[in-house]
């Protein structure tokens, strides 16, 4: 289960899987959601994309969103590549059934942020931005 989720002022990053609530979308992707495929993927996509307020001149999809909700069209956009696979969840959703909780952060001019809730163990597993969620999980760079 993904959710986007504004970063916003009061909200800690390792606390947002218990505010379903505050989610502009929660998506479902039937994928092993492991770290080591999920988050790189999302880190991957996260690297070249920045988010602002206004269009400006020839912004590029995937690499300007305008404002968060831009963002979070752009990311079912980008991971949406075929019948089935992604599908949109209620957003008071229970994630019961999914393994990890990933959890992103757009803001306006800063880097996403993302953290991720392992269901199983109870526990906040990561947090930080793309480049250390490659380090951490991006295994097929370091053969």
């Amino acid at each position: 289960l993904t959710r986007i989720i504004p970063r916003q002022e009061g909200l800690a990053y390792d606390k947002a899987h218990e505010k379903p609530e505050l989610a502009l979308v929660n998506v479902y992707q039937q994928y092993d959601g492991y770290p080591e495929y999920m988050a790189v993927e999302y880190a991957k996509w996260l690297e070249g994309l920045s988010i602002g307020n206004g269009l400006g001149r020839d912004p590029e999809l995937n690499k300007y969103a305008n404002g968060v909700g831009c963002f979070a069209a752009q990311f079912i956009k980008h991971f949406k590549d075929r019948p089935g696979g992604l599908y949109l969840s209620p957003i008071d959703d229970d994630y019961g059934w999914a393994d990890y909780v990933y959890t992103l952060f757009p803001k306006e001019g800063e880097e996403t942020y993302m953290s991720i809730y392992d269901t199983y163990d109870k526990d906040v597993i990561f947090v930080g931005k793309p480049d250390a969620v490659l380090k951490k999980y991006n295994k097929k760079e370091l053969v």
